[in-house]
C-alpha cells in the first residue's frame, strides 16, 4: 500500500499549478513523491540525508541591506523630528513676541520639550544603529573573506590531493605516500578552517551553529535535477506518513530563502512532534500512492509510476560500495580520483560530480550510469 502523504493546502495547490505550467517538472516531482511513499528507506532518496545549507554569505548580505534600509528610515524620522522641533521653537517665539497668555505659552513650551525629546531619542537611535551598521559591515566583509579564502584553499588542497592519489597509483614510493598523507592532513585542517569561518557567518547571521539541521529527521528530496532543481523539505512523521514541509524552487530560491525555509520547516516539524498538526494550517492527506496519482496525475499513462519505480530501485553509492566490501580508498584507487573527492561524491551524490568523475566512480563500482530521458548507459 505504501505510506500516507500529507502536506499543507498551499503545497497541494502549488503541485496542482505546477502540473499545468510545467508538466515535465511536475511529473518528476510526482515520481519522487511516489518513490518516497513506496521505498523502503526514504532517507536513501534524500540529498545527502539532510537539507542543503543556504549560502550564509548571501544571508549576511541580505541582513546588511535590511540594516541600511532601517538606518535610512530612522534618519528620515530624525530629520522630521528636527523640523518639528524647529517649527515648535518658531511658534513659541512668535507667540511670546505677540504677548500670548501664560497658559498658551506653557502649552507651546510643553510641545517644544516633547519635540526636543523626540528628536534626541531618534538621533541617539540613529547613532547607535550607524555604529551597528559600521560594525556589521566590517564583520561581514571579514567573515565572508575568511570563508571564501578557506573554501578556495580547500579546493586547491583537494586538487593537489587528486594529483597525489594519482601518483600513488602509478608509483608506490615512500616519498609519494608521505606527500599524499601530508595533503590529506592539510585537507583536514582546511576543512576545519571552513567550518570555523562558517560558524562566524552563522553567528553574524543570528543563526545557531549547524543551522539547517536543527530538527532531527528533516530531509530534502531533490527532484528534476537537470531542470529547475526543486528541493522538497520533508520528514517521515509519524512512521507511516511522509510529511511535506516546504519547497525550494531552484538554486536562487535556495540562496535567497534557504535559511528561512529550513527554519520554517524545522519549526513546523517540532510543533508536529510536540502538539500534532497545527490547528490553524489546512492539510491535505492522501492515503496511498494511488490516491496521490489520482488527484494530481489522473490523465497520466503510468509514466509517473514507472519513473517512481526507477527511483526506488536506485542504490546510494555508499551502500553499493559497502555491499561489495570496498572502502573509499579502494574506489579512489580504481577510479583515479582522490579519497576526499570520492567521499564528497558519496555525500552529495552524482549531481555534484563532473561527468568524467561520475563515469570513473560508476566503473570502479561495476555499476551502470544512465542519464534521465532514455539516453542510455554511459558506463558499465
Amino acid at each position: 500500500m505504501g505510506r500516507r502523504l500529507r502536506m499543507t493546502a498551499e503545497l497541494s495547490d502549488w503541485l496542482a499549478d505546477l502540473g499545468g505550467s510545467q508538466p515535465a517538472t511536475a511529473a518528476e516531482v510526482g515520481a519522487a513523491l511516489v518513490a518516497l511513499m513506496t521505498c523502503e528507506e526514504p532517507a536513501d532518496l534524500a540529498a545527502a540525508g539532510e537539507p542543503a545549507k543556504p549560502d550564509l554569505r548571501a544571508t549576511v548580505d541580505d541582513i546588511h541591506r535590511r540594516l541600511l534600509a532601517d538606518l535610512q528610515l530612522i534618519r528620515r524620522l530624525a530629520a522630521g523630528a528636527a523640523s518639528a522641533r524647529h517649527r515648535a521653537e518658531l511658534h513659541l517665539s512668535a507667540r511670546r513676541a505677540e504677548g500670548a497668555e501664560s497658559g498658551e505659552l506653557g502649552a507651546r513650551e510643553a510641545e517644544l520639550a516633547a519635540a526636543r525629546q523626540r528628536e534626541e531619542q531618534l538621533t541617539q537611535q540613529s547613532r547607535r544603529l550607524q555604529q551597528h551598521v559600521d560594525y556589521f559591515r566590517t564583520a561581514r566583509e571579514t567573515a565572508k573573506a575568511t570563508y571564501t579564502a578557506a573554501e578556495a584553499r580547500l579546493r586547491v588542497a583537494s586538487a593537489l590531493a587528486d594529483m597525489s592519489e594519482l601518483d600513488k597509483v602509478l608509483s608506490r614510493s615512500d616519498q609519494e605516500f608521505i606527500a599524499a598523507a601530508a595533503a590529506s592532513a592539510e585537507t583536514v585542517r582546511l576543512r576545519e578552517a571552513v567550518r570555523e569561518a562558517e560558524a562566524r557567518l552563522q553567528k553574524l547571521a543570528g543563526q545557531p551553529e549547524g543551522a539547517g539541521a536543527q530538527a532531527q529527521g528533516l530531509l530534502e528530496l531533490r527532484a528534476d535535477p537537470f531542470g529547475t532543481d526543486i528541493g522538497i523539505l520533508f520528514a517521515v512523521e509519524p512512521a507511516d506518513t511522509v510529511t511535506l514541509l516546504a519547497i525550494l524552487e531552484g538554486p536562487q530560491a535556495r540562496s535567497e530563502h534557504g535559511a528561512e525555509a529550513l527554519n520554517l520547516a524545522g519549526g513546523v516539524l517540532t510543533e508536529i512532534r510536540e502538539n500534532g498538526w497545527p490547528a490553524d494550517v489546512d492539510q491535505v492527506v492522501l492515503a496511498d500512492p494511488a490516491a496521490f496519482l489520482d488527484r494530481y496525475f489522473a490523465a497520466d499513462d503510468d509514466s509517473v509510476a514507472r519513473r517512481a519505480g526507477v527511483l526506488v530501485s536506485t542504490v546510494r553509492l555508499s551502500r553499493l560500495r559497502e555491499g561489495q566490501g570496498l572502502t573509499i580508498a579502494d574506489v579512489a584507487a580504481r577510479s583515479g580520483l582522490s579519497a576526499d573527492r570520492v567521499a564528497a561524491i558519496e555525500q552529495h551524490g552524482l549531481r555534484e560530480a563532473r561527468v568524467h568523475e561520475a563515469v570513473a566512480v560508476a566503473r570502479a563500482l561495476g555499476a551502470r550510469l544512465e542519464l534521465p530521458g532514455g539516453s542510455g548507459a554511459v558506463a558499465g
